[in-house]
């Protein structure tokens, strides 16, 4: 006993020791962690002012010491050599911290919006892959979401080792990205992922890079030009508006519209509401949009007779964000996280509620931030016997009737996701010490409406990334959005479009199509395990020397032969080919600007295109429409980008 009571007085010394002690890393260093091979990696942290600091590396036994600024800043580089481990990091200073299991390999930054933040628990294979991801020599970082009004010097997260238990909650295309290099490398694998559902490129790039554009002046004056006492004023306002938001999120309120007048009930006359097909991404609709506020939608459901009196399983797919559901009038499920926007609802219909062959559904949807909706694939809706699912299924996708409860207001603008740089600020510029060999981002739905300005603002934020790190031009491999209908004129071909033009314009660069494998009904798209592949195939080929195909035909030229114009492809692969039956959505035009339904034939490498309807063609486009599916690809079986021949106006110029 008296042994234990030593050894337990030590144990808490230690604790003691270590919370008062003026050494600190930054989370990005921590045990697991992977560091890039062949490299010189920062190790690096904070101690009281001109204090000794040591770090020593256990794979070549090397020690290297720095001394601290006035501000307490230490920095070494140290030599990481072939990949391999596990090894340990040893820094001494005031005390001494020992990193352990680190690994030296690839480390790549996984970051954009929802398409990169999406988990593989939601991808279309999550059920095959998610019981088969037990690779501990990949590692995983999540960054926890944070927004910043100056750069942050460090953030929250931790290393993990890649296993069932990690890989749900990680993004799925940076997890087949990542599992992809280390089948190919047989190396360990670092992945970063820092991404934000429904964010702007601008609030990913640091000020001084958008005080370059003009573009952003305002809002960054009001973030940057703001005083402390100003901020506090503007807090309180916000927090005003929000509790009146808060009012209406409120799942208990019934003061709210909706619970006051009883719109759940069987007895409500939904008549006068407006129709919607079911599942869809609200954007997609005219009337809702981009709604943040409260929305009910309701539907009836027939059942078959033998159904009367049993408990039934109500499935409704992802439901974005909270949601609140009733049949025939009482509530059967709810979930009131807006953390929950992905994830699919699945709630128990008591047998005591199936007392007919007819039941009310109605659901009362609260959605605070970007799209909203009940969003899934529509075999995902259904109810059925919870006891005997052998029985046929009801679908419930279809015509549903839905109502506008509630709009929130605008909350005074102190700082949110969406603010330029505040995200830059909190979650990349924390990064800017790690060694890494390259990014990759999946973003621009946030953009496409000033499809424009992304010409120059996302080449802008690829420059500025590397200008951060200073590790030279630094791979950087991009996904072109995939089709979607956004409810309005063609901006996100346009959006796709600028995508395209910035493999010109900025060095070492690589664009993973998707043409083939988006969803027009669905703004997030399930296969992510090909959209990972796609981004794989450019590092595999560009940075580590494989000889495989790593695009898919992209437009080089055109030259005009009479009655028809001839397409040049860059990246055709071992040919160029038509999936399906002839080539599609091809269109032609002359000096008059309007273009028609176009003929294109595979001719050799190149595609010839010609109209009955246009004598002088000038122009041709193709896939160019917001939810175009073409079909032409290379015999890898890796599709065509959408493009445009013309220099003519744009839609989104007025956007400008």
């Amino acid at each position: 006993m008296k042994k234990l009571s030593i050894l337990l007085l030590l144990v808490l010394l230690a604790l003691v020791s270590a919370e008062g002690a003026s050494l600190q890393l930054p989370k990005i260093l921590g045990d697991h962690m992977v560091l890039q091979q062949k490299s010189f990696a920062k190790i690096w942290g904070w101690a009281e002012p001109e204090q000794v600091v040591k770090v020593t590396t256990s794979w070549n036994d090397k020690t290297y010491r720095a001394v601290t600024d006035q501000q307490g800043n230490w920095q070494v580089s140290v030599s990481t050599g072939k990949a391999g481990g596990p090894y340990t990091v040893t820094i001494q200073a005031d005390i001494t911290r020992v990193l352990e299991d680190i690994l030296l390999g690839e480390v790549w930054i996984c970051s954009g919006q929802s398409n990169m933040e999406w988990p593989l628990s939601r991808a279309e294979t999550a059920g095959e892959e998610i019981p088969l991801s037990d690779f501990p020599e990949i590692r995983l970082f999540t960054v926890e979401k944070t927004i910043a009004m100056r750069p942050e010097e460090d953030l929250k997260g931790s290393w993990n080792l890649c296993s069932p238990e990690t890989s749900a909650d990680f993004s799925a295309v940076g997890y087949f990205f990542g599992k992809m290099l280390y089948k190919e490398l047989g190396v360990p694998v670092g992945l970063v992922n820092t991404s934000w559902g429904g964010t702007p490129s601008e609030s990913w790039t640091s000020r001084e890079t958008l005080s370059t554009f003009g573009d952003f002046d305002r809002q960054l004056e009001e973030l940057y030009g703001t005083s402390d006492n100003e901020m506090e004023e503007a807090r309180k306002e916000q927090l005003r508006i929000e509790s009146m938001i808060k009012k209406q999120q409120d799942f208990e309120n019934q003061e709210n519209i909706g619970f006051s007048e009883g719109w759940m009930n069987v007895e409500f006359d939904d008549s006068s509401w407006g129709e919607m097909d079911c599942p869809a991404e609200w954007s997609s609709i005219d009337e809702i949009g981009m709604l943040e506020g409260v929305l009910w939608m309701r539907t009836g459901i027939e059942i078959p007779d033998s159904w009367i009196g049993k408990d039934l399983t109500l499935e409704l797919g992802p439901v974005d964000e909270m949601d609140i559901t009733y049949i025939n009038g009482v509530e059967v499920g709810t979930s009131r996280k807006i953390s929950n926007w992905n994830v699919p609802r699945i709630y128990k219909v008591p047998a005591s509620l199936v007392n007919s062959g007819r039941l009310q559904l109605s659901i009362r949807i609260v959605n605070t931030n970007a799209q909203g909706g009940v969003f899934g694939h529509p075999n995902q809706l259904k109810i059925y016997p919870e006891e005997n699912t052998n029985e046929e299924v009801v679908r419930l996708a279809g015509q549903w009737e839905y109502r506008i409860a509630y709009t929130f207001p605008d909350v005074p603008m102190v700082f949110n996701s969406h603010t330029p740089s505040v995200l830059y600020n909190g979650m990349l510029h924390p990064l800017k010490n790690m060694a890494l060999k390259g990014a990759i981002w999946y973003q621009g739905e946030s953009n496409q409406t000033r499809a424009m300005q992304y010409r120059t603002i996302f080449p802008g934020m690829i420059e500025d990334w590397r200008a951060t790190w200073e590790q030279g031009d630094f791979p950087f491999y991009f996904v072109q959005i995939a089709p979607y209908n956004y409810g309005h004129d063609e901006t996100s071909v346009e959006l796709r479009e600028a995508q395209f033009l910035t493999l010109s314009k900025v060095k070492n660069t690589g664009m993973a199509v998707t043409m083939d494998i988006g969803n027009p009904n669905d703004i997030h798209p399930t296969n992510k395990r090909d959209v990972g592949k796609r981004l794989a195939l450019w590092a595999l080929a560009k940075d580590y020397g494989k000889d495989v195909v790593y695009s898919g035909p992209l437009y080089r030229e055109q030259t005009i032969e009479e009655n028809k114009i001839r397409i040049h492809f860059n990246y055709i692969g071992s040919g160029l080919e038509a999936k399906g039956g002839p080539l599609t959505h091809f269109e032609i035009a002359g000096e008059d600007q309007v273009y028609h339904p176009a003929n294109a034939v595979i001719d050799g490498e190149t595609v010839v295109v010609s109209a009955a309807e246009v004598a002088s063609p000038v122009a041709v486009r193709y896939g160019w429409s917001n939810t175009a599916e073409p079909n032409l690809c290379n015999a890898e079986g890796l599709p065509a980008s959408s493009f445009c021949t013309d220099s003519w106006k744009r839609i989104t110029e007025e956007n400008l």
